[in-house]
């Protein structure tokens, strides 16, 4: 999708309150993909057991997996994965990401985490909104729920879950602050994406 600005608008130690309060911001969108982004950091086998149940076609990256080059990839089938733990807890930590369909598998998925980062994105535009003189915008827009992490990129580890709106990468606080209001939330703070990448200091993210 793009470089974006993101914006946490909403943190729990509960998975269930994130998710839900996420759906209740999909459901402003004017549209949203038929798709679904679901991407977990699987730390033990019984993550991977449970995972498998919800995403049995997904592709799974092992970083202890020997590199394939003809595939040029780490990655695992399903039905390739180890089927004794002890072969399996070798190739861990093991990250499944997949885009599926968007119907309702998500809430199976956030029901299978451990302990690891993860997170579900879903992509489209936002209602517009003539009352603030705010217009959607067909790019980079969507809503981003990020498990055991404060980071849209899911790389530092958190005890909590944070959901994130993201806007255009050149951002539009107005319309972040009106989206969190319009769910009981509020807006904790802004994100600029690839700004580690880019050189400057990372305050932000972006939706892939």
């Amino acid at each position: 999708m793009g470089n974006s600005m993101a914006y946490p608008v909403f943190r729990s130690s509960s998975a269930t309150d994130v998710y839900a309060l996420a759906q209740r911001l999909r459901a402003l969108m004017s549209w949203s993909r038929p798709t679904v982004r679901l991407a977990a950091e699987l730390q033990t086998a019984e993550d991977v057991w449970r995972m498998l149940n919800v995403l049995p076609n997904a592709p799974y990256e092992a970083e202890g997996a020997s590199f394939d080059p003809e595939r040029w990839s780490h990655e695992y089938r399903a039905d390739a994965l180890p089927t004794t733990s002890g072969d399996l807890e070798a190739l861990l930590p093991i990250f499944a990401d997949a885009d599926v369909p968007a119907d309702g598998v998500e809430q199976s998925f956030v029901r299978a985490l451990g302990t690891g980062p993860a997170t579900i994105d879903w992509h489209g535009v936002w209602q517009d909104a003539p009352e603030l003189g705010l217009l959607a915008n067909s790019t980079y827009e969507g809503v981003q729920a990020v498990f055991n992490t404060d980071d849209v990129d899911w790389e530092r580890p958190a005890g909590d879950h944070t959901v994130f709106v993201h806007m255009t990468k050149f951002g539009n606080f107005p319309r972040a602050q009106w989206l969190a209001g319009q769910v009981g939330a509020s807006v904790l703070g802004a994100r600029w994406s690839d700004g580690e990448r880019n050189g400057q200091s990372r305050q932000g993210v972006r939706l892939k």
